[in-house]
């Protein structure tokens, strides 16, 4: 499955996934496998159940980082 990290609290070791059928999945810092997210990043995930909740998130691979997208802005030359 498909989503976007809305929300990781790297301090506190976990977060949430907005997956692309409008749950929000759990993420464990455990389940990153090395894996460094923040919010805005796309990834693909696969979505599994434990004893607390229907929704959470392993296997996470970041598809899309803001900071990898090319900047839309236009550059600016020094002129000297």
């Amino acid at each position: 499955m498909y989503g976007t990290v809305t929300r990781y609290l790297t301090d506190r070791g976990f977060g949430f996934i907005r997956g692309e059928d409008g749950n929000t999945y759990f993420i464990h810092h455990s389940r990153l496998d090395g894996e460094y997210i923040a919010p805005g990043y796309y990834v693909s995930f696969r979505p599994f159940q434990n004893d607390r909740s229907d929704y959470n998130a392993r296997n996470i691979t970041v598809i899309e980082a803001p900071e990898r997208r090319k900047s839309h802005g236009k550059a600016h030359k020094k002129h000297g």
